[in-house]
């Protein structure tokens, strides 16, 4: 009886924790009026739990600027820059992890390279950049590319 009672109540806590957990987990959902208030760098931006839902549900290719605009604010940046295109891969020998541990002029000459790199084979691309949480040293930010009409026809998350 004593081995019963102790297990109820172990089963009773163990129930009420995982509520209790579970109730602070972060709401997913996409809410505009959080992510108007959280257009800053922050480490822990509730943006990062939502990215999702906007994604799925949201954010669609050809949607116009200004919709994007009355849906999510104002961007972090917006404007014209240059940009490799996702299919060109970046050589193993210009790895930016692998340059930063090299010395000198050798250093020196593979970033020249790297930068050469990207001249030659970086397009203008037109983004809007929202700030949508931190990793572990660099800021995450929802990227919209818009085409030349001014729509968006792509977006993800990528680190700066």
């Amino acid at each position: 009886m004593v081995r019963l009672n102790s297990f109820l109540k172990f089963s009773c806590l163990s129930v009420l924790f995982i509520i209790v957990l579970l109730s602070c987990s972060p709401d997913k959902s996409f809410n505009r009026d959080k992510w108007l208030k959280h257009n800053t760098l922050e480490t822990y931006n509730p943006r990062a739990y939502m990215i999702d839902d906007l994604l799925e549900n949201y954010l669609k290719p050809g949607l116009e600027k200004d919709s994007i605009l009355a849906l999510l604010g104002k961007p972090y940046t917006d404007g014209i820059g240059p940009r490799l295109p996702k299919d060109i891969v970046i050589p193993d020998s210009l790895d930016i992890n692998t340059l930063v541990n090299l010395k000198g002029k050798i250093r020196d000459k593979k970033f020249e390279e790297l930068d050469e790199f990207h001249r030659l084979n970086s397009k203008l691309d037109t983004l809007m950049l929202y700030p949508v949480g931190q990793s572990v040293m660099d800021p995450n930010f929802l990227v919209i590319k818009l085409d030349g009409n001014g729509k968006a026809s792509e977006f993800w998350v990528e680190q700066h």
